[in-house]
């Protein structure tokens, strides 16, 4: 069996950089610096952050098909690659650094928000839903499959943590005495690290990845859509006859739930519910290295044992009890007290835990959508990678959206003044914070567990696939 080289796979899997430096800074920074910082109102800035997202729905699925029916010399996916890199690094730039126009207003600073993160996303989405697409064609083989995704998600992890990481420990600093999570000019000079992460990992993406445009032609050619521009909404359609594909989405939404709600309030949480300091929350990012380092060399092992439905019911079983016992620990006062250094270790342990299972749970369910690719050709005559992953991806950005819908007028409702500092936030702010990222996110996460057990894929099930549409292990080298 062949398979691709660690090189290649490297360059292919810095593609994922752009998301996850999107995700970091709308997990860590984005509802911090507009309310506390900028002081916009946490519904208008919620709500601009949802009216992105519902942009999302127009725009994901049309250009994963745009994405499928592309036909140039360089293939399907690499003029997307090229257009999205520069505009969503520079949308970074626009979306840390509003004009002083709208600085100390509501509705205009909210409208520089809503136009910077309808750029971020919309760029975004030119990139990332023609990469994520490129990843099911590069290879028919079961477990190389889940190494390519492997490498895909776990470089994310790792971009996705050092970069607010060292983020934090260069930028924001204090100054004079000030927390440099309250100082506006930290966040520009975030924006243009960020802009230069992007740039930087897009470029390489592009250039390592383009030895495989004959292997993505050869696959594009194996299946013909239906032609205009109805044929095109049709096709999109027609992806949720597949069953397995229908419970996919419903186990993205779910997570996607869990995902927006923390991720609105990570950052809120640690300054206020956990009370760390701006060094604690730097060195969190360990955590999430550690378990990378863990399971980034075992997870080809791990796939060539077990079955990718198998690992996946395991990794969202395993984000349940994970969170079942922390923050209700927290909130029925069992665990120790904030601002010692067992707390903060229990604390690194949880973060830890929760990496490792979120990457275990993205890898297989990533490659059992190549692998439904493969089970919807058979059915239809058709490859639609881009229709697929676009699908996916707005499923789970859609609520992770509606996460800030929740956590943005949390912070109103709960009276988080902005401003205050750690430690002197009040007990139903706090109370309210808890209940958000303990008990209801143990709720969302028993809707992927069940969808997780529902779907019907297996190694042998591919293998029959294949062996119908005549393809086998193709791999570049």
């Amino acid at each position: 069996m062949s398979q691709i080289g660690i090189g290649p796979k490297l360059a292919y899997g810095l593609g994922s950089v752009p998301y996850a430096v999107k995700d970091a800074a709308f997990g860590t920074f984005v509802l911090l610096y507009y309310t506390q910082v900028l002081g916009l109102s946490g519904s208008l800035t919620g709500m601009a952050i949802f009216i992105s997202v519902l942009w999302d729905a127009v725009s994901d699925p049309m250009i994963g098909a745009w994405s499928d029916r592309l036909n140039t010399r360089w293939g399907r996916r690499h003029p997307m690659l090229v257009t999205g890199a520069i505009p969503l690094g520079l949308s970074f730039v626009m979306l840390f650094h509003p004009i002083e126009a709208v600085a100390g207003t509501q509705w205009p600073l909210f409208t520089w928000l809503l136009v910077s993160v309808l750029l971020v996303r919309t760029f975004l989405t030119v990139f990332i839903i023609p990469h994520t697409a490129m990843g099911a064609e590069l290879t028919d083989d079961y477990e190389e499959r889940t190494s390519i995704v492997n490498f895909r998600t776990n470089l994310g992890w790792i971009a996705g943590t050092a970069v607010p990481a060292l983020s934090l420990a260069v930028l924001f600093g204090s100054v004079d005495g000030e927390d440099g999570r309250f100082i506006a000019q930290n966040y520009h000079q975030y924006g243009w690290a960020s802009c230069f992460v992007i740039v930087l990992a897009g470029t390489i993406c592009v250039l390592g990845s383009r030895r495989f445009i004959p292997r993505l032609i050869e696959v594009a050619n194996r299946g013909v859509p239906t032609p205009g521009f109805i044929g095109m909404v049709r096709d999109t359609l027609d992806t949720l006859n597949n069953l397995n594909f229908r419970r996919i989405i419903v186990l993205e939404i779910a997570v996607g739930g869990t995902m927006g709600i923390l991720g609105a309030l990570n950052m809120i949480a640690w300054t206020y519910f956990w009370e760390l300091t701006v060094s604690q929350i730097a060195i969190l990012s360990i955590s999430s290295l550690t378990a990378v380092t863990l399971l980034f060399p075992g997870m080809r092992w791990l796939a060539m044992r077990w079955e990718k439905q198998t690992l996946l019911k395991f990794a969202v079983a395993g984000l349940v009890f994970n969170t079942l016992w922390f923050v209700p620990g927290r909130l029925l006062g069992w665990l120790p007290e904030n601002g010692t250094s067992v707390l903060f270790a229990l604390v690194f342990v949880q973060s830890m835990i929760g990496t490792a299972l979120s990457i275990l749970r993205t890898v297989n369910l990533h490659s059992i959508m190549a692998d439904i690719a493969d089970e919807y050709e058979l059915a239809t005559g058709r490859r639609q990678e881009g229709v697929f992953f676009a699908a996916a991806a707005f499923a789970l950005k859609f609520v992770m959206g509606f996460g800030y819908m929740i956590g943005g007028p949390l912070l109103d409702f709960v009276g988080l003044k902005a401003g205050v500092a750690p430690g002197e936030a009040s007990q139903k702010a706090l109370l309210g914070i808890g209940i958000a990222i303990g008990p209801v996110m143990v709720l969302l996460l028993l809707i992927p567990w069940w969808m997780a057990v529902r779907i019907d894929v297996s190694r042998g099930k591919l293998a029959r696939v294949h062996s119908e549409l005549g393809v086998g292990p193709a791999a570049g080298s």
